[in-house]
């Protein structure tokens, strides 16, 4: 190198300068001051070019102040300028330009090489010291998740946590989780942060990235307005557990700020996070089946045990009456009627134990509320039995329907029937094709012609059922004998609910 001593300890010193520099733009403006400094040139700028190799970044130096702007030396008038390149893992991360001396001078073109070469240098450990400190801290983030989750953080507050997390580490105005709904469309189900109401929305199936994220199982980051649910920088990566994507992360910034340079710290995270949120939706799935196993069979032995054993007993009394005295027969009489309360008592034990533990009223809950409401106004409790898979495959729109016509031919005995014994059956076959719903009272049966009241009301309220079961293409069936009561029918088919609501 053609320098004097005096100017080689200069550099040198300059050169090991760039070491105390602890962000980009720091280290940046260190070496633009340095070069105008050693060079003696009023003017100096550094180039940055990013990936797509465009110019992206312009500082420069005059009476000692450094600023950012836009261009080239050559494109604002300025004749003479000297150049290098700043070359990081031998790719060019930008150009390094001095300009304003009267002459530059080939010991001033070593020394802007030298400068350059350290600073390429200087930007490589920065980008490694920047990598690994980006990764401690998503590595951190993941662990603080791990943690609160195996904690007991499960549901939607899970979700909540990872969406919150992510977009805190990411320096992220916004973050979502996005899922598939039972028919596999995808479904905004949580959001943190940013200004974008859209949670419960549904993501559009053509040309989004984050179905193809979901599909392809790899992750994309995207500049400003490339992502057309957020105006800004966004990256979109999946939750995956193995081979199986569950679902997917987005993380966003607002326009203006700059891209996600680290997809794959992201990835790592949401794949951390999707691991550990199916473990614990697996854990609390055991759990709860744990809990509706016990339930089941909590219920078996108060069916099979307790409850036989009590007709073993009411029977037994019963058997007395013939040999007992009168006030000994009304004793009798009185301990079976309790034998029976108890049993009715054990029965809505039983179906309230095959309640969902969420807490929420199930089918054959509503079903066992209706008639429990006719029991006040029957004088008696009705025999019960709910068959089949009620709660799973009934379709919602048919249940208020279901509902209704109970009431409705429960309010019919009440109100005409005079009977002593009620049966009710709801049931799903055992090829999950049809419900059917069957009221039968042992009472007058249908009002007699001359009952011109009577026939008007039931056939009314028959109208009415046979109206609902048409609705989702059933039948309703009615069958009287007078003085022996009356049998309802209500039938809808299933399968044909799945093809017109799917």
């Amino acid at each position: 190198m053609g320098v004097n001593v005096s100017t080689e300890q200069r550099v040198l010193d300059v050169v090991l300068s760039f070491a105390e520099d602890d962000t980009l733009p720091e280290l940046l403006r260190h070496v633009v001051e340095s070069a105008c400094e050693l060079i003696e040139a009023p003017y100096g700028a550094l180039a940055v070019i990013n990936g797509h190799k465009e110019l992206t970044e312009f500082g420069s130096h005059h009476d000692g102040q450094v600023q950012i702007t836009s261009g080239d030396p050559r494109s604002i008038g300025v004749a003479d300028f000297l150049g290098a390149p700043i070359k990081v893992h031998d790719e060019t991360f930008g150009n390094l330009f001095l300009a304003g001396k009267a002459e530059f001078t080939a010991q001033d073109r070593d020394i802007l090489a030298a400068l350059s070469t350290a600073a390429g240098s200087a930007v490589g450990h920065l980008d490694r010291y920047e990598q690994a400190r980006k990764r401690e801290v998503w590595l951190r983030a993941a662990a603080e998740v791990t943690t609160d989750l195996l904690m007991g953080t499960n549901g939607r507050d899970a979700l909540y946590l990872v969406a919150r997390t992510a977009r805190r580490t990411a320096n992220a105005d916004f973050a979502a989780v996005v899922l598939p709904d039972q028919n596999g469309d995808l479904v905004i189900e949580v959001t943190d942060g940013g200004r974008y109401d859209a949670e419960g929305m549904r993501v559009p199936k053509e040309g989004t990235a984050t179905y193809r994220v979901y599909g392809s199982g790899q992750g994309e980051c995207h500049d400003q307005g490339r992502l057309a649910a957020v105006p800004g920088a966004s990256a979109i990566v999946p939750l995956r557990v193995g081979e199986r994507t569950i679902g997917v992360l987005i993380v966003a910034r607002p326009p203006g700020e700059p891209s996600f340079d680290d997809p794959e710290l992201i990835e790592a995270f949401a794949a951390q996070a999707a691991l550990v949120l199916e473990f614990t939706r697996a854990r609390g799935d055991t759990e709860r089946l744990a809990v509706l196993e016990d339930r089941d069979r909590i219920a078996r032995d108060l069916h099979d045990l307790v409850i036989q054993r009590l007709f073993g007993l009411g029977l037994g009394l019963q058997g007395l009456t013939g040999t007992s005295k009168p006030q000994v027969v009304e004793r009798i009489s009185g301990f079976v009627e309790e034998v029976d309360r108890t049993i009715r008592e054990i029965r809505r034990t039983i179906f309230s134990l095959q309640e969902p533990p969420s807490g929420g009223t199930s089918l054959r809950g509503q079903l066992l509320n209706a008639v429990h409401e006719s029991a006040q106004l029957l004088g008696f409790e009705p025999d019960v039995s709910l068959e089949g898979p009620l709660d799973s495959v009934v379709p919602d729109q048919v249940r208020p329907d279901l509902l209704a016509t109970l009431r409705e031919a429960l309010t019919n005995v009440v109100r005409h029937a005079r009977a002593k014994h009620v049966s009710v059956a709801v049931s799903v076959d055992r090829t999950v094709t049809s419900l059917e719903l069957m009221v039968k009272d042992d009472g007058r049966g249908l009002p007699l012609a001359d009952d011109s009241g009577g026939v008007h009301h039931h056939a009314g309220g028959l109208a009415n059922m046979a109206a609902r079961a048409r609705r989702h293409h059933g039948d309703c069936a009615v069958d009287s004998i007078p003085g022996a009561g009356v049998s309802i029918t209500w039938f809808v088919p299933l399968v044909l609910q799945e093809a017109r609501w799917r």
